[in-house]
């Protein structure tokens, strides 16, 4: 008789233990769709290859991708929680709004400048470097300078290099155009210069119209710069933080394997190809990002970003700590 009680017993924490196995699997088999805003970028590598490679639908994620011009624009949606994750760079647009008590919070790295990675870079009209016009970025005073959107990494970086040399960012001309435009700009001469993402600044090159002028970690004292980011809504944060985790999980895995392999591998290449329409030879010649392979933020350049704006007088002064949220990195 306690030979059968025991064998029940034995069964019943068998089948609990199988449970505890399969549920966390049947959960999965039921897909979550998450809303992403996407900027076309190498910098997004990560979140292409883990839609393309599977690593998104192993932890039960589908990823919905919607285009935007800047990641300014995609602050509104994220407020709104339209929005789950955003890519793009940290703007001052974006500062505001988390010193209003915006919920939404920067998660994880997507693309860093440095020595050999300047992907994020200052282009500037062919004709007006090959003539010996402009040498120097001095020489770009009252020129039109073309960024994809007010307040953004760009609009930072350009002054960061105006200031470099006795300038500041009202002794340029500035202009607001999508990266596509801004090769029609460069052919008919509208622009002077443009701060480009690669693979935009490869394009510019291979179409003739413009070249390679100043990348971030030439300018002195700038140092390595957070220019990409992974940006969570607070309703994600807050509603399904379980999903927003294994989100992390596989774009982490993802992000690995760029950090190993990178731009010049053809299958990555090909990749990229797919999502920003620019040909993989193009990709290949570009200068490729960093991405930190653990997502790690640089969260004192970020600051440095911050301040900058609010000198600048494009926002108000937030603390940088109440805009990051390092806990899905853990």
């Amino acid at each position: 008789m306690a030979s059968k009680k025991t064998s029940g017993k034995k069964m019943v924490w068998a089948l609990a233990v199988a449970l505890v196995v399969l549920l966390p699997a049947v959960a999965r088999a039921q897909s979550e769709t998450v809303k992403l805003g996407d900027l076309a970028a190498i910098s997004n590598a990560a979140i292409y290859i883990a839609v393309e490679k599977g690593f998104f639908k192993e932890q039960g994620v589908n990823t919905e991708i919607t285009n935007f011009d800047s990641a300014a624009k995609m602050v509104p949606a994220l407020v709104a929680g339209e929005l789950e994750v955003s890519v793009g760079s940290a703007s001052a647009g974006l500062f505001n709004a988390v010193a209003q008590q915006a919920p939404f919070r920067i998660v994880a790295d997507k693309g860093q400048t440095r020595e050999g990675y300047g992907f994020s870079l200052l282009a500037v009209r062919k004709d007006l470097v090959d003539s010996g016009q402009v040498k120097t970025f001095k020489d770009l005073k009252g020129k039109k300078i073309a960024l994809l959107a007010k307040g953004n990494i760009q609009h930072y970086l350009v002054g960061k290099m105006a200031e470099e040399v006795g300038l500041t960012i009202n002794d340029v001309e500035l202009s607001f155009l999508g990266a596509p435009n801004q090769v029609t700009a460069f052919e008919t001469k509208a622009i002077d210069a443009a701060y480009a993402v690669e693979p935009w600044a490869a394009r510019f090159q291979e179409r003739g119209v413009a070249v390679r002028f100043r990348t971030p970690d030439q300018v002195k004292g700038l140092g390595p710069v957070q220019v990409g980011v992974i940006i969570y809504s607070g309703k994600f944060i807050k509603e399904r933080k379980p999903v927003a985790q294994r989100w992390m999980t596989a774009y982490l895995k993802a992000a690995e394997l760029f950090h190993s392999k990178g731009t010049k591998d053809p299958e990555i290449a090909a990749i990229l190809e797919k999502y920003t329409k620019v040909p993989a030879k193009v990709i290949q010649a570009a200068i490729p990002p960093y991405q930190d392979p653990n997502g790690k933020l640089l969260v004192e350049n970020l600051a440095d970003q911050a301040q900058w704006f609010a000198r600048n007088g494009m926002q108000q002064k937030v603390s940088i700590e109440n805009a990051v949220d390092l806990s899905f990195l853990k």
